[in-house]
């Protein structure tokens, strides 16, 4: 990264640095782009892709079909009107 660039980056992050901790941010963020730089050569051309590492089994739970919450019982305790609950005006 250039000097101006890494100037125009920290002006837009609103980041005030003395000279010793900017000299020191942008090592690292040119160590960082370095690196990135790297992953880019890699090829992935012949490489079946992994999305987990680790075969994890799934544990999938029993659905049933219940009626716990029967219209009737849904509008017990509130005040409704024709299905609708009512609640207190604003």
């Amino acid at each position: 990264m250039e000097k101006d660039e890494f100037n125009r980056l920290l002006k837009t992050a609103r980041i005030d640095l003395d000279e010793e901790e900017s000299a020191y941010i942008e090592k690292d963020i040119n160590d960082i782009l370095r690196f990135f730089d790297k992953l880019e050569d890699v090829s992935l051309n012949d490489e079946e892709l992994a999305f987990h590492s680790v075969e994890i089994p799934e544990k999938l739970r029993d659905d049933s079909n219940e009626n716990k919450n029967e219209i009737e019982n849904v509008f017990y305790n509130g005040e409704n009107y024709r299905f609708y609950f009512l609640g207190p005006k604003i």
